[in-house]
């Protein structure tokens, strides 16, 4: 039953994350644009890993499930951050200034909305059992933790991934446009000629 369990997570996990994928890639219309996004998730485990171990708590089935539960919130720090710099960058700010301009003007809502998200989730944290003898501290600790990490991590990450990724998809725009104009390398054939 508990390996059972454990599938059911890990699929539920590998799901949540592709259609938050594809739901970026509509939003950005960009297969690559969102992989700079979807790489703050891995953040967000830093924070519920070192939370559990920090206060000697061992992470349940509610913890897990507070897992699967930050990747739809730890996303949209970094949807709000890219969000805003493509829309400085189509006003015709540079790169560079786009990414810190953002950066800068997107800290303050970031964070108010991490610290609203905490704080809610402190009174499920600190509170007991349930009569029913289930506690969901684990639960609470996975999010604030996860979104900790992953709200601190992400001003300084995203803007590093946006980078690589979009020069990625410049060189691959550059690579295909030449393809198309000078289309496939053509073989040189040698043909013998045979004497009669």
């Amino acid at each position: 039953a508990v390996d059972e369990d454990l599938v059911a997570l890990v699929m539920a996990l590998g799901l949540s994350i592709v259609f938050v994928y594809l739901l970026m890639t509509f939003l950005f219309e960009s297969f690559v644009l969102p992989l700079s996004i979807l790489l703050t998730i891995p953040l967000a485990s830093i924070g519920v890993g070192w939370i559990h171990y920090f206060l000697g708590y061992d992470m349940d089935f509610l913890g897990a499930v507070a897992g699967i539960l930050l990747v739809g919130v730890v996303v949209n720090n970094g949807i709000v951050l890219v969000d805003y710099v493509n829309r400085l960058r189509s006003e015709g700010m540079e790169r560079g200034e786009a990414l810190a301009a953002a950066t800068e003007r997107r800290f303050r809502p970031i964070m108010m909305t991490a610290l609203t998200t905490i704080c809610a989730t402190v009174p499920l944290t600190l509170g007991g059992p349930s009569d029913l003898g289930m506690s969901y501290t684990s639960f609470g600790l996975a999010l604030i933790g996860g979104m900790t990490s992953a709200t601190l991590l992400t001003l300084m990450v995203v803007p590093v991934f946006y980078t690589l990724f979009d020069d990625a998809r410049e060189a691959a725009g550059v690579f295909i446009r030449q393809l198309l104009k000078e289309g496939p390398p053509r073989r040189n054939r040698r043909y013998r000629r045979t004497e009669a």
